[in-house]
């Protein structure tokens, strides 16, 4: 593809933003568009881990394992609205259809080659940025309360070590040791020491859309109403009456993709986890050092520039449906066996909503059926660690340029759009 196209990115979460940016250094004048600002939605509310391991997936062939746990609502690493699953049922199905260890193999290999090209580009791009500050290599560690909860970790800790990660032991003594300001809650753990965080997603977002907006690409603050391709390239409508015209248009909007993407006829096998989270004063006692997951009980907390945010698990309902508070506020009460951490700093928890797709790898690619439409979206959990190797998918599919890893498990041809 030549250069010099106009480019308009639909979606300014962490993928829309690395997306504008990639583009734009191919030399394109891009757009991103965003209804609010960028990097406030989904991006937002993560725990700020950059993963190069986080290549379990969730329809893992554990996951039948654990459905009568589930359903029985005896978990709070997933709640769930039986109207919502009922009226998605073809979804949830297809869904639990990919719990095999063939693609639960397929899909962790797959995830590492993007991961680590991520991790790498996130490295660069925050030195370019100058927000060296944000950044913390103190790795991701997985906790455990029990031996029976290690052991039931085993199948996706052989498919780690399966894929290269990096991995270092500790038992409940050597744990005190690395996080002095735990209590003797955990019985063993494993960290993932080549993962990063930042303390504050939020300004990575920032950060990176500073040097999209420094080299003269433009962010346009609105809603998209519709899209549809005109005189050989897009024509996207707004609410306002106004539009944009541009030769090539990125569907790159979360959890709205589906929606977008929808209006152009294109039926995408893509539900909704949603997420919460709160943030505790950290109290007085030695602060957290890194993202600790806590396996057994479902939640993840990290200290964050706000204080120590603990994220919940998830929640399968209607993406707009109002905020039900019960799930996070049960993680809170497990986050504060592990440390003495000081009040709740908010009174009401933070809610957003992650795009899932049937088979838990993101779609990256070109549209089937469109010129000049391409699709970015589907990163479930992973859309901070994975954003800017997506990115460079992209532009590299674009540009008919050979991309640093198989592209083949990310594109929208695997499925029937």
């Amino acid at each position: 593809m030549e250069t010099n196209r106009t480019i308009a990115v639909i979606g300014g979460g962490i993928v829309g933003i690395t997306a504008a940016l990639e583009l734009q250094r191919r030399g394109h004048a891009v757009t991103l568009i965003e209804r609010g600002e960028p990097g406030r939605e989904t991006s937002y509310g993560n725990t700020g881990v950059l993963s190069d391991a986080s290549i379990v997936i969730s329809n893992n062939p554990g996951l039948l394992k654990k459905l009568p746990r589930f359903i029985a609502g005896k978990s709070d690493a997933l709640r769930y609205d039986p109207v919502f699953v009922a009226q998605r049922l073809p979804w949830v199905l297809r869904f639990l259809g990919h719990c095999t260890e063939e693609h639960s193999d397929h899909a962790g290999r797959s995830l590492r080659a993007l991961q680590s090209v991520s991790l790498d580009i996130h490295k660069q791009l925050i030195g370019e940025a100058r927000a060296d500050d944000l950044l913390r290599h103190t790795g991701w560690l997985k906790a455990f309360r029990s031996p029976a909860g290690l052991a039931g970790y085993r199948a996706e800790l052989e498919l780690l070590e399966a894929n290269g990660v990096s991995l270092i032991h500790y038992g409940a003594d050597e744990l005190r040791q690395i996080e002095p300001g735990l209590k003797p809650v955990f019985h063993a753990g494993i960290l993932l020491d080549s993962c990063c965080s930042v303390s504050s997603p939020a300004k990575l977002c920032d950060a990176y859309a500073g040097l999209f907006t420094a080299a003269g690409g433009t962010v346009l603050r609105n809603e998209v109403r519709n899209i549809s391709p005109v005189d050989g390239g897009w024509k996207i409508d707004f609410p306002d009456g106004g539009s944009l015209q541009t030769h090539i248009t990125v569907i790159a909007a979360g959890p709205w993709s589906r929606e977008v993407a929808g209006w152009l006829g294109y039926r995408i096998p893509m539900a909704w986890e949603r997420g919460y989270h709160l943030h505790l004063d950290p109290g007085n006692g030695p602060p957290l050092r890194r993202a600790i997951h806590d396996v057994e009980r479902g939640y993840v907390m990290t200290p964050q520039e706000q204080g120590v945010r603990v994220t919940s698990g998830v929640e399968l309902a209607a993406r707009d449906a109002p905020i039900n508070d019960r799930q996070i506020r049960a993680c809170v009460a497990s986050a504060r066996e592990t440390a003495d951490f000081g009040p709740d700093i908010e009174d009401d928890p933070w809610m957003g909503r992650r795009p899932s797709m049937i088979d838990s790898l993101p779609v990256i690619g070109r549209a089937p059926r469109h010129d000049g439409l391409w699709f970015d979206f589907g990163h479930g959990h992973s859309g901070l660690g994975g954003s800017t190797g997506s990115a460079r998918l992209l532009a590299d599919l674009m540009h008919d340029t050979k991309p640093p890893f198989d592209a083949a498990p990310f594109s929208p041809t695997r499925f029937r759009l």
